[in-house]
């Protein structure tokens, strides 16, 4: 039922239809004006008038109800929630009843990429008009009129109101609306939506009468909706931003928030999903507090590895899952390994080394593994299978502590159980004292391993060097989960699979992450001359930076060697003569 058709139902008191006159609409002006100002400020009732005689039942639960008024009331909110707190599907209902009540607006959706904001909006519409027919009578719906594609979608209202998608891209530039959604608003470029998006809502709604009223609500408003992110970011920054702002005026700004608990006690999810998320092998605390804690990470104070240096170079697009020559001919592997046992994890990191002609090589995290509680022969099998899997130059291995027990799985030969291939007994470069020479057969895989035996010299080198390689920018690692996922759910592939295998596709992102926290709550004390890095919180474990930082040693000593042979190789070359 459109709000036209209303004033006849007020002015009779029953369903009966009549026809509308001059007099009759000017007649009803007043109630209607009543009926309205109440729908802006109560819109949970509205959203129960649209429904009708529904036959989809559809009843709004407290929290949403609570959602509706506290965002339609405000100029400016935002949201941190979960996964399934609806966050997207009350979001644009907010945007559709804005449209609605307020005639003449021009509202948007913008997120990360175009065509994830076109499926946002377009999902969550076509869900919201079948639940609340209403939201459909409203729409203008006659030819070439309300417009819908893979990447775009333009929906206008009736009463001249309009809902559409703006790209977060310099594009943009120029446009013109009345307020926007910035959904998944970590994943928005901060210049972007400062220097573009944020510049378009400069034009307050046009009355019938042709006046603006600046004052009103849905002028230049803005909704941002997001999960938890990064204390350092620019979305970090806005929420606190707003926050301030709704301490000094909190008729202007609203900042909202929530856990999984709340979804799970109105049974949008299940709390055995959230029970097997924490038994799963990549469970990581700090991960779940942003996810569904609603918590925001930080680094900590003082760490020796920058943040926004990580997320710079957080380049990848995609994990290597075997040998590929594809970027360099020259380009090698090196696997890594930090070893664990009995309730620990043992964590591997796949680097991909690019010799450049000038300088150090370019190294690309290019996959990371985490075996669970594996006995070291299992863990011998796996090792050996990703080291002919990727044809890696060497596996770095551990062999401080439990490490010598999986070395001495390594140096024998195992049967794959499920090839029935024999995998032979791996050599070891550095081997020095010859013990492990004695084992050594016909079909030895000689100098597959380098064993590291860390210590505070060598761990200081390997810290430094991570350190300068990271500034210099040439180590590479995968994108943001979040910006992964949105790249998977654009394709077909993406969309077909279920929860779980999506989850299996996402792991080496989601892992890249825990490294990044491992490697942000880390500060340096020093003991002399050398370099300690310890734990600020005691919770977030450092055994995935150990693996990376032992393939990175590896890399360096690499470097090392090479260097002095072309010195050796010039100063052979060199010509000198008697002086006579």
């Amino acid at each position: 039922m459109a709000l036209k058709d209303l004033m006849s139902i007020v002015s009779t008191g029953d369903n009966k239809k009549m026809g509308l006159s001059e007099e009759r609409v000017n007649a009803i002006i007043p109630v209607a004006r009543e009926y309205i100002s109440f729908w802006r400020e109560y819109p949970d009732i509205f959203v129960e008038f649209l429904c009708g005689n529904n036959p989809n039942n559809f009843k709004l639960y407290f929290y949403q109800r609570v959602f509706l008024r506290a965002v339609m009331r405000h100029r400016y909110a935002y949201a941190t929630f979960p996964r399934a707190y609806s966050k997207s599907f009350l979001s644009v209902l907010v945007l559709m009843l804005r449209c609605i009540l307020y005639p003449g607006s021009h509202l948007f959706v913008t997120t990360g990429g175009k065509e994830q904001a076109a499926g946002i909006l377009k999902e969550k519409q076509e869900e919201l008009c079948k639940l609340i027919p209403g939201l459909q009578n409203e729409l203008d719906l006659t030819r070439g009129k309300t417009k819908t594609s893979k990447d775009n979608i333009e929906l206008l209202f009736k009463n001249g109101s309009k809902l559409d998608i703006m790209a977060a891209r310099q594009s943009s530039r120029g446009k013109r609306a009345t307020g926007g959604l910035m959904e998944e608003c970590i994943l928005i470029d901060q210049t972007l939506l400062n220097e573009v998006i944020i510049p378009t809502m400069n034009v307050d709604r046009r009355l019938t009468s042709g006046e603006r009223i600046e004052s009103e609500t849905v002028n230049k408003s803005q909704i941002y909706v997001t999960t938890a992110g990064w204390k350092n970011s620019f979305a970090y920054q806005k929420l606190m931003q707003l926050l301030i702002q709704e301490i000094i005026d909190p008729t202007e700004a609203v900042v909202l928030g929530g856990t999984w608990r709340v979804p799970v006690m109105e049974k949008l999810l299940k709390k055995s999903f959230i029970e097997e998320l924490k038994l799963d092998g990549t469970y990581n605390d700090a991960s779940f507090a942003r996810e569904y804690e609603s918590e925001w990470s930080g680094d900590a104070e003082n760490a020796y590895f920058s943040a926004e240096r990580f997320d710079k170079h957080r380049q990848l697009l995609q994990p290597e899952y075997e040998f590929s020559n594809r970027s360099a001919k020259n380009a090698y592997y090196v696997i890594s390994v930090d070893v664990g046992r009995k309730g620990c994890t043992s964590e591997v990191c796949v680097i991909k080394v690019t010799p450049q002609v000038q300088g150090t090589s370019l190294k690309s995290l290019v996959m990371l593994y985490s075996y669970e509680d594996e006995h070291f022969e299992n863990q011998a099998i796996y090792l050996k299978k990703l080291f002919y899997k990727y044809k890696a130059r060497t596996l770095v291995i551990d062999a401080n502590g439990l490490g010598i027990g999986l070395v001495d799985y390594m140096v024998k030969a195992q049967i794959d159980p499920e090839s029935g291939e024999v995998l032979p007994d791996f050599g070891v470069i550095n081997d020095d004292e010859g013990f492990y020479k004695k084992f050594r057969t016909g079909s030895t895989e000689l100098d597959a391993m380098y064993l590291v035996k860390a210590n505070a010299p060598i761990n200081t080198e390997a810290y430094v060097y991570c350190q300068g390689q990271m500034n210099s920018g040439k180590i590479k690692f995968l994108i943001d989960e979040q910006q992964a996922k949105v790249k998977l759910m654009a394709t077909k592939k993406g969309q077909e699979m279920d929860a779980a295998k999506r989850a299996v596709e996402l792991q080496p992102f989601t892992l890249t992450t825990i490294l990044r926290e491992q490697m942000l709550n880390l500060v340096e004390e020093n003991e002399g001359v050398n370099i300690i890095l310890k734990r600020v919180s005691r919770s977030v474990p450092k055994d995935r930076f150990s693996a990376f930082i032992y393939g990175l040693y590896y890399i360096k000593l690499e470097e090392d060697r090479t260097r002095k042979k072309k010195k050796r190789g010039i100063a052979g070359m060199m010509l000198f003569s008697s002086g006579k």
